[in-house]
């Protein structure tokens, strides 16, 4: 028999094999690690801004509950709205306002996420919550990421 008809296997086909199965697998290998790394980079980012949230509300949660107690002095001494307009002038913290019947208060950080309030003061001495707003300021800083360009833009 020659060497032909023993069913020889040549090495160059399965070579060329191997080497575009190992170019896949390294080209697969740099997307993954490129997607992992895009998707850390959105998670950190909600995060943060998760974060700034949740301070914002804290701090509103804080001055609606200094509200209520103080409110709570002036139920309890039987008093009316007047006396709760005026237990409060003393009592609201800096950032905070009273106008009218009305305080308002603007929470905000450093990431432009803020927080609106609005708390109106009732005949007997409690108050309601007129409005509770959560805005994220827009800044346009750079170019940033371009996801699609897309195919119209060229023509």
């Amino acid at each position: 028999m020659t060497a032909s008809g023993r069913g020889s296997v040549r090495i160059g086909p399965i070579s060329l094999f191997a080497l575009v199965i190992i170019l896949c697998l390294a080209v697969m290998a740099v997307l993954a690690v490129t997607t992992a790394q895009a998707t850390y980079a959105a998670a950190e980012r909600q995060a943060s801004f998760t974060a700034d949230t949740y301070a914002n509300e804290r701090a509103a949660q804080e001055l609606a509950s200094e509200v209520d107690a103080t409110l709570a002095g002036v139920r309890a001494k039987g008093g009316g709205l007047d006396d709760a307009l005026s237990a409060l002038k003393g009592a609201l913290p800096a950032g905070a306002s009273l106008d009218g019947r009305t305080v308002s208060a603007h929470f905000t950080t450093e990431s432009g996420r803020s927080l609106d309030i609005e708390l109106e003061i009732q005949a007997d001495a409690t108050y309601k919550v007129t409005a509770w707003k959560a805005t994220t300021l827009w800044t346009d800083d750079g170019a940033g990421e371009t996801l699609w360009s897309g195919a119209a833009q060229t023509r």
